[in-house]
């Protein structure tokens, strides 16, 4: 798989992600457009910790203790 810097992602796809469009790579690695060592574009999307925190407090989720209602027949 190509690994690019979000510089070279960007100039070579006409796009304008940022940092907080994209995962990076913690560690530097070789990116293949420019040949110098940067952190690379791992996976498109918004980090986890944004994710989840949207889903913690949900007030229309039921808990996990709790049973469905009883039936009205």
């Amino acid at each position: 798989m190509a690994e690019f810097c979000l510089d070279c992602w960007n100039k070579i796809n006409h796009t304008r992600l940022t940092e907080e469009d994209v995962i990076l790579d913690e560690e530097l690695d070789l990116c293949e457009e420019c040949g110098e060592m940067k952190p690379t574009i791992i996976k498109f999307g918004k980090r986890k910790k944004k994710f989840f925190s949207r889903f913690r407090s949900s007030p229309k989720a039921p808990s996990r203790g709790r049973s469905c209602p009883p039936r009205a027949d």
